[in-house]
């Protein structure tokens, strides 16, 4: 029933790949809760 992943949402998808791989040691939750915070005080 998959039939692929669009070209415009690809590149997001790789990205992500790439994040969850380079920090599977880490809590991902704690992690993204972290950044968002520092993104939100810029």
């Amino acid at each position: 029933k998959f039939k692929g992943m669009s070209r415009s949402t690809f590149y997001l998808h790789l990205k992500e790949c790439e994040f969850r791989f380079n920090h599977r040691d880490e809590d991902l939750y704690k992690l993204l809760l972290k950044i968002t915070r520092s993104a939100i005080a810029i």
